[in-house]
């Protein structure tokens, strides 16, 4: 499971590196944490195309599992939290050029982002990563069955480079509703996934023509993107993460979007 407080650890240090998913992977690490008063607003831009960790439901309204840890990071710090849809490659020159303080959207820590931002701790583990193919394919039944295939992946994120390296021909789309698209036509073979991303639409529909091949090992795990500039706010944020898993707070909101039992309650995405 993924509870970090229920499996007895502690919000990973900085010191701790996220890694790449699938053949290999690199480390990177953040900058020294500084201590400056607390925004009384904080803007988060976030991919809201991927549920469950952001998306829009059929209201409008961004949800997901990085929304609400961000809203409550944001309600022990005592500030109001603004949210910007935003496609994922364009997350990080929003905190560059001052747009944003926080980006939210299930990213891992690299060198090339280490360079441009800050990381908060690890706030949610990776144990797997899916790869999703059509339920009439049986070629496809492990990673080493990508090679020479055709693999769907979102641009700007580190299944680019997994499928890269697993000898796939790869076809990079803007957000994961088209790339699932892209399998259930026929443009790609496979897509890669995080495994509750791919468990939240075979949940909501894609099981009709999708189905879980393979499985590629996960490592390290998801942290938000912090703007370089707004000194204290790396601190400011573990120390909110910390308090959260230590509390109790944060299996709540796990439980909500991540228990067997509420896969399928979560809310549907807008068309």
């Amino acid at each position: 499971m993924n509870h970090w407080t229920k499996a007895g650890a502690a919000v990973l240090a900085l010191t701790v590196l996220g890694t790449m998913a699938g053949c290999g992977g690199e480390k990177a690490s953040s900058s020294p944490a500084k201590s400056a008063p607390v925004k009384k607003e904080l803007k988060v831009v976030c991919n809201a195309t991927y549920p469950p960790f952001a998306y829009k439901d059929e209201k409008g309204n961004i949800v997901g599992f990085d929304v609400d840890i961000t809203k409550a990071v944001a309600k022990e710090l005592g500030a109001k939290v603004v949210y910007e849809a935003t496609p994922f490659d364009k997350l990080i020159p929003a905190l560059v050029d001052n747009k944003a303080d926080i980006a939210v959207s299930a990213a891992d820590m690299t060198k090339d982002r280490q360079e441009k931002v800050d990381f908060s701790s690890i706030y949610y583990s990776k144990e797997s990563v899916s790869v999703l193919a059509r339920k009439d394919d049986n070629e496809i039944k492990s990673p080493e069955d990508l090679k020479g295939k055709k693999v769907a992946v979102q641009k700007g994120t580190l299944y680019v480079e997994t499928a890269k390296r697993c000898g796939a021909e790869v076809k990079e789309y803007d957000s994961h509703d088209q790339i699932i698209k892209a399998v259930e036509d026929n443009e790609a073979d496979a897509l890669i996934l995080d495994k509750p991303v791919a468990r939240f639409y075979l949940a909501h529909g894609a099981s009709d023509k999708l189905k879980q091949a393979a499985v590629l090992p996960g490592s390290g795990g998801f942290v938000m993107l912090l703007n370089k500039k707004d000194e204290g706010l790396q601190k400011q944020v573990n120390d909110a993460l910390d308090k959260l898993m230590k509390n109790g707070e944060y299996d709540k909101i796990h439980d909500k979007w991540f228990a067997d039992k509420n896969v399928d309650k979560a809310p549907a995405m807008k068309k």
